[in-house]
């Protein structure tokens, strides 16, 4: 996982009247929290730089928070709020990650190919989306493929046919379920037809 640079500045005052006050000229209140921290650090970042990182790599990008007159630091986005629109970003939290520590991580499912099942007429269920995982910071995946073509009609696919880089850990239950080719009612039914006519014509006929 490649890193981004993003512009911070400590932020002095606190409080609803200062954040209102912060978002007016385009920034957001966020703090940035970490285990060998004495202290979360108080600062505001700039709105639209973070809603790019947001939508190019998500919560899975190493972050280098640039301050202007003190040491950078190296975070990952921990969580965000939006307003009850969900459109404008009220808050960010970031935490602290040291590139020589594991850290544990959500990324997205990236299914790939065509079904066999799918072409026969079964539809694709998909119960999980997301991972969690443990990885070094710069080996987190932007996401995790999983192809799917092999999967026949009534075929699942569970956490532990999941394969990842050698250096991942999927965290997740093995024997949850994350896809599965249903058959649909219409498909069984006649299946269904098909083996009762099968069954009548290999019947001995009644002397």
């Amino acid at each position: 996982m490649a890193q981004v640079k993003l512009e911070a500045k400590i932020r002095k005052e606190t409080g609803k009247g200062a954040a209102k006050a912060l978002r007016r000229e385009g920034r957001v209140p966020a703090v940035l929290y970490g285990r060998h921290m004495d202290q979360p650090i108080v600062m505001d970042v700039d709105a639209k730089a973070t809603e790019q990182i947001l939508r190019t790599v998500g919560k899975t990008a190493i972050i280098s928070l640039e301050f202007e007159g003190a040491d950078k630091q190296l975070a990952m986005l921990a969580d965000y709020q939006r307003d009850v629109f969900g459109t404008r970003l009220q808050s960010v939290d970031f935490k602290q990650v040291n590139l020589k520590e594991k850290v544990i991580a959500t990324v997205p499912i990236m299914v790939v190919g065509e079904s066999a099942g799918v072409k026969e007429g079964g539809v694709l269920e998909q119960s999980v989306r997301e991972l969690k995982i443990e990885a070094l910071p710069l080996d987190i995946p932007a996401h995790i493929e999983v192809d799917i073509t092999e999967l026949g009609l009534g075929h699942h696919l569970c956490v532990a046919d999941i394969k990842c880089p050698a250096n991942v850990t999927i965290l997740d239950n093995a024997e949850e379920q994350v896809i599965n080719i249903a058959i649909p009612r219409s498909v069984a039914v006649a299946e269904g037809a098909a083996e009762s006519e099968a069954a009548a014509e290999e019947a001995p006929a009644a002397e």
